[in-house]
C-alpha cells in the first residue's frame, strides 16, 4: 500500500500547488495544465495499483463510493458541519472584524477614499 498512497500523496501536493495559487491558472496556464496533468496521472497510477491489489486478494465486485456529486453531499461526506462553519463565520465578520477596523481608525491605519 505504501507505493500507492504515495501516489496519491503526490497526485494531492500537485493538484493543490496548481490550484491553490489564485492567479497561477491566468498567469501561467500551461504550467497548471502540466501539473493537473502530472496530479491526474499518479492519480491514475493509484487507481490502478489498488484495483490490483484488490484483484491479488479475490475482490471482484465494485468498490463502493460515497456520493459526492454535490458540494453538500460532499462536505457532509467529509464531515463538516456548515451551520456550525457559517456560525462562525457571521460571528467573525459581525464581531471580530469591526474590532479590527476600530482598533486600525484609532491607530489611523484605515484610510477610506470617497469616490
Amino acid at each position: 500500500m505504501e507505493p500507492i498512497l504515495t501516489a496519491l500523496r503526490k497526485s494531492q501536493w500537485r493538484w493543490d500547488y496548481a490550484v491553490a495559487s489564485h492567479g497561477a491558472s491566468f498567469h501561467a496556464p500551461q504550467e497548471v495544465t502540466r501539473l493537473l496533468g502530472v496530479a491526474l496521472n499518479y492519480a491514475q497510477t493509484a487507481r490502478i495499483d489498488i484495483a490490483r491489489v484488490l484483484a491479488r486478494h479475490g475482490y471482484s465486485k465494485e468498490v463502493p463510493m460515497p456520493d459526492i456529486s454535490t458540494k453538500d453531499k460532499a462536505q457532509s461526506y467529509i464531515g463538516l458541519d456548515m451551520k456550525k462553519l457559517k456560525a462562525q463565520k457571521k460571528n467573525f465578520i459581525d464581531n471580530v472584524v469591526p474590532q479590527w477596523v476600530k482598533t486600525a481608525k484609532k491607530n489611523g491605519r484605515f484610510i477610506t477614499k470617497e469616490m
